[in-house]
């Protein structure tokens, strides 16, 4: 039977046994500390850009593992759990923290949870694994700016614009400077979008009507990277799964994201003027 156990956990995880692998459980923490770390865990989640149903399973996944039932209820600005086991039960509320996507770290939780279920971890192995993955270097904003305005310059090649490439591409990397800045004075998200918006646009119109380029392709990719894209897929995969509050919730904030970028891009052709489309 040891023999056996050895085996199984040697064995790798595949979508065929992920489901019917038996955890050993650990020693059951205490309620308080385990609500906590769940809570904690599940708002990484959220930071991170994962959908609802996918901090459902995981922390139901934790929660198991140290011998409780989760119940998570995913509201617009907090998450509520419940944790039971043999009739007693804990709620607790925390609020989410603001996103900031990151499939590294969305990667590395998800294993966490696979990795504590099939080896049997206890709370502390869990902590201190979630506090690792919590120090892990995040990518350098200016490589981040330029992929970003390499991205924006392929736009716009393929929507016609050649020579308007390196244009999008200074315009792209001045507005991201710009709301990074702008973050790192604490302006809200709303603000932000709409001041990168202006200044990408109006930077890109003025260099097309100078350089007598297509002014309608260089403004409308220069702007592209502040597309909400995983908070807008996200919102349809929680409508779809049933999640519909927090579903319509995430696509009120990416609409008003678009919203504010919507602005920024008004803005900029009123002071262009007709001549900018």
């Amino acid at each position: 039977m040891p023999r056996a156990s050895a085996k199984m956990g040697n064995r790798r995880l595949s979508p065929a046994n992920m489901e019917t692998e038996t955890p050993t459980y650990p020693e059951r923490p205490p309620s308080g500390a385990a609500a906590d770390f769940l809570l904690g865990f599940a708002d990484a989640l959220m930071v991170a850009g994962t959908q609802t149903s996918r901090v459902a399973r995981n922390v139901e996944r934790l929660a198991g593992n140290f011998g409780y039932r989760a119940e998570i209820i995913t509201l617009p600005k907090t998450i509520v759990m419940t944790l039971s086991a043999e009739g007693k039960s804990l709620t607790r509320v925390k609020k989410i923290s603001p996103p900031r996507p990151d499939f590294s770290a969305l990667s590395e939780l998800r294993i966490l949870s696979w990795e504590a279920y099939r080896n049997g971890w206890s709370l502390r192995q869990c902590e201190r694994r979630f506090a690792e993955i919590g120090k892990i270097k995040k990518a350098d904003k200016r490589v981040v700016a330029v992929v970003v305005a390499f991205g924006n310059a392929a736009f716009c090649r393929l929507f016609g614009g050649f020579y308007s490439i390196p244009l999008v591409f200074f315009c792209t990397l001045a507005g991201f400077a710009a709301r990074s800045g702008l973050e790192k004075l604490g302006v809200g998200a709303l603000p932000r979008t709409f001041a990168a918006a202006f200044i990408s646009s109006l930077m890109a119109g003025t260099g097309a009507l100078l350089f007598d380029f297509k002014t309608s392709i260089a403004i409308s990719t220069s702007v592209l990277y502040l597309v909400p894209g995983v908070p807008l897929l996200n919102s349809v995969i929680d409508i779809f799964d049933g999640n519909v509050l927090a579903g319509f919730s995430r696509l009120a904030d990416a609409s008003s994201i678009i919203l504010a970028m919507a602005l920024g891009l008004l803005a900029s052709l009123a002071i262009l003027g007709g001549n900018a489309l």
